[in-house]
Protein backbone atom coordinates (compact mmCIF):
# COMPACT_ATOMS: atom_id res chain seq x y z
CA UNK A 1 0.00 0.00 0.00
CA UNK A 2 1.31 3.45 -0.88
CA UNK A 3 0.38 6.68 0.84
CA UNK A 4 0.94 10.38 0.19
CA UNK A 5 0.90 12.67 3.24
CA UNK A 6 0.96 16.45 3.58
CA UNK A 7 1.70 17.80 7.05
CA UNK A 8 4.01 14.88 7.87
CA UNK A 9 6.30 17.19 9.87
CA UNK A 10 3.50 18.28 12.19
CA UNK A 11 2.37 16.79 15.49
CA UNK A 12 -0.44 14.63 14.09
CA UNK A 13 1.21 14.00 10.72
CA UNK A 14 4.39 12.56 12.26
CA UNK A 15 2.33 10.10 14.25
CA UNK A 16 0.09 9.19 11.31
CA UNK A 17 3.13 8.38 9.16
CA UNK A 18 4.58 6.33 12.01
CA UNK A 19 1.36 4.26 12.17
CA UNK A 20 1.16 3.88 8.39
CA UNK A 21 4.75 2.62 8.26
CA UNK A 22 3.88 -0.12 10.76
CA UNK A 23 1.77 -1.70 8.03
CA UNK A 24 3.55 -4.45 6.12
CA UNK A 25 4.89 -3.21 2.79
CA UNK A 26 3.72 0.37 3.34
CA UNK A 27 5.50 3.17 1.47
CA UNK A 28 4.83 6.79 2.44
CA UNK A 29 5.53 9.71 0.12
CA UNK A 30 5.51 12.87 2.23
CA UNK A 31 5.43 16.49 1.12
CA UNK A 32 8.19 18.66 2.50
CA UNK A 33 9.51 22.07 1.52
CA UNK A 34 13.02 22.14 0.03
CA UNK A 35 14.18 24.43 2.82
CA UNK A 36 13.14 21.71 5.31
CA UNK A 37 15.18 18.95 3.63
CA UNK A 38 17.40 18.84 6.72
CA UNK A 39 14.47 17.41 8.71
CA UNK A 40 14.21 14.22 6.65
CA UNK A 41 16.75 12.17 8.64
CA UNK A 42 15.22 13.18 11.98
CA UNK A 43 11.75 12.30 10.70
CA UNK A 44 12.90 8.88 9.52
CA UNK A 45 14.52 8.30 12.90
CA UNK A 46 11.26 9.30 14.66
CA UNK A 47 9.44 6.82 12.43
CA UNK A 48 11.87 4.05 13.41
CA UNK A 49 13.55 3.76 10.02
CA UNK A 50 17.10 2.99 11.07
CA UNK A 51 18.79 1.73 7.89
CA UNK A 52 18.85 2.62 4.20
CA UNK A 53 16.45 -0.17 3.23
CA UNK A 54 13.78 0.88 5.71
CA UNK A 55 14.40 4.59 4.99
CA UNK A 56 13.36 3.91 1.39
CA UNK A 57 9.82 3.36 2.72
CA UNK A 58 9.51 7.08 3.62
CA UNK A 59 10.15 9.14 0.52
CA UNK A 60 10.32 12.94 0.64
CA UNK A 61 8.50 14.77 -2.12
CA UNK A 62 9.70 18.35 -2.36
CA UNK A 63 6.99 20.91 -2.97
CA UNK A 64 4.79 23.58 -1.46
CA UNK A 65 1.09 23.77 -0.62
CA UNK A 66 0.78 27.20 -2.18
CA UNK A 67 1.81 25.96 -5.64
CA UNK A 68 -0.45 24.32 -8.21
CA UNK A 69 -0.29 20.53 -7.82
CA UNK A 70 1.94 21.34 -4.83
CA UNK A 71 4.74 22.32 -7.19
CA UNK A 72 5.46 18.80 -8.38
CA UNK A 73 7.04 18.52 -11.82
CA UNK A 74 5.19 16.62 -14.54
CA UNK A 75 7.78 13.83 -14.34
CA UNK A 76 7.22 13.39 -10.58
CA UNK A 77 3.46 13.25 -11.12
CA UNK A 78 3.91 10.70 -13.89
CA UNK A 79 6.03 8.52 -11.57
CA UNK A 80 3.38 8.57 -8.82
CA UNK A 81 0.30 8.34 -11.06
CA UNK A 82 -1.83 5.35 -10.12
CA UNK A 83 0.54 4.40 -7.28
CA UNK A 84 -1.07 6.23 -4.34
CA UNK A 85 -3.78 4.24 -2.58
CA UNK A 86 -4.52 6.82 0.12
CA UNK A 87 -3.80 10.55 0.11
CA UNK A 88 -3.81 12.23 3.55
CA UNK A 89 -3.97 16.03 3.68
CA UNK A 90 -3.06 17.34 7.14
CA UNK A 91 -0.95 20.40 6.32
CA UNK A 92 -2.47 23.71 7.37
CA UNK A 93 -1.93 26.94 9.26
CA UNK A 94 -3.41 26.13 12.66
CA UNK A 95 -2.42 29.40 14.31
CA UNK A 96 -5.64 31.39 14.68
CA UNK A 97 -3.52 34.53 15.15
CA UNK A 98 -1.95 34.08 11.70
CA UNK A 99 -2.75 36.79 9.18
CA UNK A 100 -5.68 36.33 6.81
CA UNK A 101 -3.46 36.09 3.73
CA UNK A 102 -1.45 33.17 5.16
CA UNK A 103 -4.55 31.30 6.27
CA UNK A 104 -6.23 31.67 2.88
CA UNK A 105 -3.08 30.75 0.94
CA UNK A 106 -2.51 27.54 2.89
CA UNK A 107 -5.88 26.45 4.28
CA UNK A 108 -8.02 27.24 1.24
CA UNK A 109 -5.77 27.47 -1.81
CA UNK A 110 -3.41 24.84 -0.39
CA UNK A 111 -6.29 22.41 0.02
CA UNK A 112 -7.43 23.18 -3.52
CA UNK A 113 -3.89 22.50 -4.79
CA UNK A 114 -3.77 19.27 -2.81
CA UNK A 115 -7.05 18.00 -4.28
CA UNK A 116 -5.75 18.93 -7.73
CA UNK A 117 -2.63 16.82 -7.16
CA UNK A 118 -4.60 13.88 -5.74
CA UNK A 119 -6.75 13.90 -8.88
CA UNK A 120 -3.67 14.10 -11.13
CA UNK A 121 -2.21 11.10 -9.30
CA UNK A 122 -5.46 9.11 -9.52
CA UNK A 123 -5.17 8.59 -5.76
CA UNK A 124 -7.55 5.91 -4.52
CA UNK A 125 -8.89 7.71 -1.44
CA UNK A 126 -8.55 11.28 -0.18
CA UNK A 127 -8.54 11.97 3.57
CA UNK A 128 -8.64 15.56 4.84
CA UNK A 129 -7.91 16.47 8.44
CA UNK A 130 -8.94 19.99 9.32
CA UNK A 131 -9.33 22.26 12.33
CA UNK A 132 -11.49 25.08 13.61
CA UNK A 133 -9.50 27.32 11.27
CA UNK A 134 -11.75 26.01 8.49
CA UNK A 135 -14.69 27.83 10.10
CA UNK A 136 -13.28 31.20 9.12
CA UNK A 137 -11.29 34.08 10.51
CA UNK A 138 -11.87 35.29 14.06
Amino acid sequence: MQYFVTGATGFIGKRLVQKLLQRKGAVVHFLIRKESAGKVDALREFWGLKDAKSAARALPVFGDLTSKKLGLAAEAIKGLKGQVDHFYHLAAVYDLDADEESQIAVNIEGTRNTVELAKALDAGHFHHVSSIAAAGLY
